[in-house]
């Protein structure tokens, strides 16, 4: 009987091994992020979660050059969030632009997409704290962003639920950041900080983050079922039949 006992525990134990390595394994998410504000600005981003530890990778061109851009991951965790509508003429853009501007200030899109999650800094805090730090996020035109840092329990089992929202744009075309004019022909402020200009702060552009298709199929909560884990699931089993077998063989060997 103690044999029998042993056999059954290390066959548990070798179906339980692939389904541990599978939830340790990497996942990866994506974002197209498109224009805001009709501002020329588009950018990619490919995530990669492993355990906490998150690393994203952002490339994008049309922004404006020489200037900071806030970028966030925005939206409630696990929440029903949507990027749009971001430009105009676009269905439901004159209902969310509240002030009848003609542009999506960054207030008046928080309904849709929620508010600052995680503030993409070049270094140090990723917090909400962190989202009008001007002097800690990329500057070019031409976004190469790339970073690993700790995101928290909520946010890893949350990523597809949240956007990646990038800040910044010459919405006027003067190309200067800050010389768009309210109707009293004042400087018109953030929506966020009266001390910062509203291009400032603006939205350029906007994506939502999905679960990566290559390798796997979305889990639902922002995870993949990577094949290579069935493959491993399939042998456990077939090793875990082999022992059972065996077991089988042995106690008819016994009665016998």
């Amino acid at each position: 009987m103690r044999r029998i006992l042993t056999t059954l525990a290390a066959t548990g134990a070798l179906l339980a091994l692939p389904v541990a390595a599978s939830a340790q394994s990497p996942t990866t998410f994506s974002a197209n992020i498109g224009q805001a504000n009709e501002s020329g600005a588009s950018a990619t981003a490919d995530l990669t979660l492993d355990g906490n530890d998150l690393t994203v990778r952002i490339s994008g061109n049309g922004f404006f050059d020489g200037f900071p851009h806030a970028i966030h991951f925005h939206g409630e965790p696990g929440g029903d969030n949507v990027c749009g509508p971001l430009n105009p003429g676009e269905a439901g853009f004159d209902e969310a632009d509240e002030d009848g501007d003609g542009f999506l200030s960054v207030v008046e899109g928080v309904p849709a997409y929620g508010p600052v999650t995680v503030s993409l800094t070049t270094e140090g805090d990723t917090s909400p704290d962190s989202a009008l730090a001007v002097d800690r996020f990329p500057t070019s035109s031409t976004l190469d962003y790339e970073r690993t840092f700790e995101v928290s329990d909520e946010v890893a089992d949350n990523l597809s639920s949240l956007h990646i929202v990038i800040h910044a744009a010459d919405l006027d075309g003067s190309g200067e950041i800050g010389t768009l004019e309210d109707e009293n022909g004042e400087p018109k402020p953030s929506s966020l900080d009266p001390d910062l200009p509203f291009e400032a702060t603006v939205p350029a552009a906007c994506g939502q983050i999905t679960a990566s298709a290559a390798g796997g199929v979305a889990t639902g909560a922002g995870g993949t079922s990577e094949s290579g884990s069935t493959t491993g699931a399939i042998a456990a089993g077939a090793l875990g039949l082999a022992a059972l077998g065996a077991l089988g063989a042995r106690r008819r060997k016994v009665g016998a």
